[in-house]
């Protein structure tokens, strides 16, 4: 029987075995974490260089007015990279833009908002040789991989633009189809919360997921420290997103000053998870009337594509959803 993965610190998940995928219901799957980054030449090094992601997608500058109209970024351009995750339904997308407005956030993983990838790999002393080459910003207080009750090897680090990637070592399943040469073997995605009982709200009554609300507050000072947040308690909230087996963690934050991201789609530090949706403009109604803030220009989907319709909301934390319909 496959099983589900087990939360051991923060959000660390450890793969015993290939998790089954959630019911689909309004959401039917995932695509891209997508950040917007300010250099994105900077951030594939990061990305591709240091972690190992694979580049699947490569687009250039370009004028795109679907695009533009879909993030409200009417005069802008941009460009992007998509990265795989292997072993991973959820993939990683850079996005640069010029010719607009752009001011830079620079979120700390406690900040109501900001997004984390979390990546499993097979040895985490050879990612952090290769992040000590780059430069990269270590915000575990040890300054390398910590282990956790003398089982769990993990350590927490920021992208050029303050995005932050735990990064906790395991061993793939065997039924886990991830190439051998691959170190990176699995993904899953993170949202620090203004208040718990209003996201799990949002995604549980609007988006049909299945997530179970954090009761308590954990006051564990390594865990804390480990996660760049020393003397705060947290507390985690976690479904699997709907049609998939990917892993989503909502934790809120307490005891540590937090400044809520206000970001737009064009500004440096903002974070967007794309979800695939059943229907883009009956979902996008629905939200409307439950008052969900609509970024697309027009607040109507976009046809960006041949059978690609596209809209983007926000969540109570700002976190910016993607719902994609094909």
């Amino acid at each position: 029987m496959r099983l589900f993965w087990t939360g051991i610190v923060m959000s660390t998940m450890m793969w015993a075995q290939v998790p089954v995928a959630a019911p689909a219901g309004e959401v039917v799957g995932v695509g891209n974490f997508a950040h917007i980054v300010q250099n994105l030449d900077k951030s594939l090094e990061f990305y591709r260089d240091a972690l190992g992601l694979e580049v699947a997608v490569n687009q250039p500058f370009a004028p795109n007015p679907a695009i533009a109209k879909l993030g409200n970024t009417l005069g802008g351009q941009s460009r992007y990279v998509a990265l795989k995750v292997p072993g991973s339904e959820i993939g990683v997308e850079l996005i640069e833009y010029k010719d607009i407005d752009r001011k830079p956030q620079h979120p700390h993983f406690y900040d109501p908002g900001a997004a984390n990838m979390i990546l499993r790999v097979r040895d985490l002393d050879a990612v952090f040789a290769k992040l000590q080459k780059f430069g990269a910003k270590v915000i575990t207080a040890a300054g390398k991989p910590v282990t956790i009750n003398n089982t769990i090897h993990v350590m927490f680090v920021q992208d050029p633009d303050g995005f932050v990637v735990e990064l906790g070592q395991g061993t793939p399943p065997a039924d886990l189809k991830v190439p051998a040469a691959s170190n990176v073997f699995g993904g899953a995605f993170e949202l620090s919360v203004v208040n718990s009982e209003a996201s799990v709200k949002f995604y549980n009554d609007l988006l049909g997921f299945n997530m179970k609300l954090g009761a308590e507050f954990n006051t564990n000072k390594l865990m804390a420290e480990t996660a760049g947040a020393p003397g705060a308690s947290f507390r985690q909230s976690r479904s699997l997103i709907p049609g998939t087996p990917v892993s989503m963690t909502l934790i809120e934050f307490k005891d540590i000053d937090r400044k809520p991201l206000k970001g737009r789609v064009q500004d440096p530090g903002t974070a967007i998870l794309q979800l695939r949706v059943r229907d883009v403009a009956g979902l996008t109604k629905k939200l409307k009337g439950a008052g969900v803030p609509v970024v697309t220009t027009g607040g109507e989907p976009v046809d960006v594509g041949p059978g690609l319709k596209i809209a983007i909301v926000r969540d109570p934390n700002n976190l910016m959803l993607e719902l994609l319909q094909r």
